[in-house]
């Protein structure tokens, strides 16, 4: 093959800088923000997708850190397009007069055209005679393709990106995942703890929800979860009391959902394994309403779980108001419990299996 063939080869038109460039950039950008920690809450929709996209740009691009590798990168892919016309220049001077004109009225084209020109079509023997090596096995030839400028572009810049994570991740604290965990709990906790003081409620504000069907199921959910390692799910009572029966340990209110509402945010005071799960910030004020009506349902609607059905034995006091045919609603003389000025954060390490013990 001529030397004419293997020249038309080499200067086989290359991706357009306006092509190159923001592509590049667009991939690099959106690497950062992927590996950027989000600190705003997401909008949900089509239309929350583009204002997230938005958000997290701002997010991205306010740390030197991807600032910083977006200059870097885009500085070096505006090198490394310098070069490529330099080459180009340098290559195009060899052609022929044939073939110079011939790459012009190619470099006229549409490049997506000639982009989805390619993909349908096959090199002609020509073409392919040009770029075939001398090697080949069983038949198979290997031809020398050159690389795409989009893909070697790609390449060099994801070297690059590999050095300066690998560095940042080092040095700094950027894509750590346990600092990112912290600074997401701490905001989380945060947004929970001004979402309680806006919303929560009092226990002078509590209403006995135990004919609500939705409060039973919530409350009933909280009770399996953290109550009936002690009480039992059914309410029949194991470590802690039955609270099933008519029998009550504790009586610091007239009125029988106040005074497991108390209970549970107060803790017994005469068994300290029965912690204070609101004064301790386990609970808060919504969540015991919920629980105090579920436990209010049990004992008050459902059928006493006896000894000979697996239930504990009474403990404490008969109080003949609270049983089923004498508790009424709504509660009179109700006493509001103490407070603290700040509620103390939950302590994890307590063991859940003393929760309910003689909440009665």
């Amino acid at each position: 093959m001529d030397l004419n063939s293997k020249n038309t080869r080499t200067m086989r038109q290359r991706t357009p800088g306006y092509i190159l460039i923001p592509s590049v950039m667009i991939f690099i950008i959106g690497t950062l923000m992927m590996v950027t920690p989000v600190n705003f809450d997401m909008e949900p929709g089509i239309l929350g997708f583009f204002s997230n996209t938005w958000n997290q740009f701002i997010n991205t691009m306010s740390s030197w850190i991807p600032l910083a590798i977006t200059v870097i990168s885009l500085i070096m892919i505006l090198i490394i397009n310098a070069i490529n016309q330099v080459v180009e220049s340098q290559r195009f001077k060899k052609l022929s007069s044939e073939q110079q004109q011939n790459y012009l009225v190619m470099s006229k084209q549409n490049y997506f055209k000639r982009l989805l020109k390619s993909g349908r079509e096959r090199q002609s023997d020509e073409e392919e005679e040009a770029i075939i090596l001398d090697h080949g096995f069983d038949g198979i030839k290997e031809l020398d393709n050159a690389l795409p400028q989009w893909w070697l572009a790609m390449f060099y810049m994801g070297i690059v990106f590999m050095v300066v994570y690998l560095l940042a991740f080092s040095f700094t604290d950027f894509a750590h995942p346990e600092v990112e965990y912290e600074e997401f709990n701490t905001k989380e906790q945060a947004r929970v703890d001004k979402w309680i003081e806006e919303n929560d409620i009092t226990m002078a504000e509590a209403t006995n929800k135990y004919l609500d069907a939705q409060a039973i199921a919530e409350g009933k959910k909280t009770f399996e979860t953290i109550c009936a390692t002690c009480h039992r799910a059914d309410g029949g009572g194991g470590i802690g009391p039955n609270l099933t029966d008519d029998n009550w340990i504790n009586k610091t209110q007239d009125s029988l959902f106040y005074n497991i509402y108390d209970i549970i945010f107060n803790g017994s005071p005469t068994n300290a394994q029965m912690r204070a799960f609101g004064q301790r910030g386990e609970l808060t004020g919504l969540a015991i309403e919920k629980v105090a009506s579920y436990v209010y349902y049990l004992n008050q609607e459902e059928p006493t779980i006896g000894v000979n059905e697996g239930g504990a034995a009474p403990q404490g006091d008969l109080i003949s108001e609270w049983s089923q045919s004498g508790e009424q609603q709504p509660p009179m003389n109700l006493t509001e419990p103490e407070i603290p000025a700040t509620t103390p954060t939950p302590d994890v390490t307590t063991d859940s299996a003393t929760a309910g013990q003689n909440n009665k």
